[in-house]
């Protein structure tokens, strides 16, 4: 019968030993070369991600269409010859005073610039019995996130075109070619084109949108008007008085003639022609949303 043996166990590295090793070890990895961060599989990869991304949005902007003069719409009723100043319509000696707090961009603001603000100028801004002030309120792009706020901009292209005695042109040609809220309808683009169908000096109002001065001037006073309670457009004031009516000539019309409470109209210089849609008093009432 044979005995069984177990092994032997390895003798235990002695101190020296394992300090030895260790120093092997680390002169080992100062030896391996490091992998630059930027050839990390992560960063590679995002840098990748943003090469195309940057590559797409050259691609939309370059073959963007741009928009020619041709192919926006005309106001359908023009602005009456010697009412206008700056961002008044208006003889300042008028005894009622509409102040409409407005936004480019919005399709209710549109509707009563379009259809309730003409037959109201014929009736009772050419004859001397009001005057209306313009005040901007531009909350629609502020709805999404971007660089380029439709409603800011177009604010302060209307800006420019008053420093142009123009402010009223623009302004119905603004309204006149809404076509929706934040999709590009008052793209950079766009908006030179509408300020060159009003009738600007294109060269000048380069100069002044390429200011900031007035973007930041419309955000001022939308913040004036966010302190006074104005949360929605359009939103009317009548001598001071918040209009809650309808927005339709008869209601609006109603209030001025309560509002200059028998009062005679200021005298002007001289009255335009009323256009036949103006005469007729026949835009369709709106609401506010």
């Amino acid at each position: 019968m044979t005995a069984s043996r177990k092994s032997a166990a390895p003798p235990c590295a002695t101190r020296r030993e394992r300090r030895a090793e260790q120093r092997s070890s680390q002169r080992t990895q100062a030896r391996t070369p490091r992998r630059p961060w930027w050839r990390s599989p992560i960063v590679t990869i995002t840098i990748g991600a943003l090469v195309v991304g940057a590559a797409i949005v050259a691609y939309a902007l370059l073959t963007q269409p741009k928009t020619s003069v041709d192919s926006l719409t005309p106001p359908a009723v023009a602005v009456p010859a010697g009412l206008a100043d700056g961002r008044n319509l208006g003889t300042a000696q008028a005894p009622v005073t509409i102040d409409v707090w407005s936004d480019f961009q919005c399709p209710a603001c549109g509707n009563l610039a379009r259809r309730v603000e003409p037959p109201l100028i014929s009736q009772y801004v050419s004859t001397g019995m009001a005057r209306i002030v313009y005040h901007d309120a531009a909350f629609q792009g502020q709805k999404v996130s971007s660089a380029w706020d439709e409603s800011v901009e177009s604010a302060a292209a209307a800006r420019c075109a008053s420093d142009q005695g123009l402010f009223w042109q623009m302004h119905d040609w603004l309204f006149a070619n809404q076509t929706g809220e934040n999709i590009g309808s008052f793209s950079q683009d766009r908006l030179r084109a509408i300020a060159q169908a009003a009738g600007l000096d294109t060269a000048a109002y380069d100069t002044c949108m390429a200011s900031p001065t007035y973007a930041g001037l419309v955000r001022k006073e939308t913040g004036e008007g966010t302190d006074k309670g104005i949360n929605q457009t359009p939103t009317l004031f009548i001598n001071g008085t918040y209009y809650t009516g309808a927005m339709s000539v008869t209601g609006i019309g109603d209030a001025i003639v309560a509002a200059a409470g028998g009062a005679s109209p200021a005298p002007i210089g001289s009255q335009p022609p009323a256009s036949s849609a103006a005469a007729s008093g026949s835009a369709a009432p709106t609401s506010v949303p």
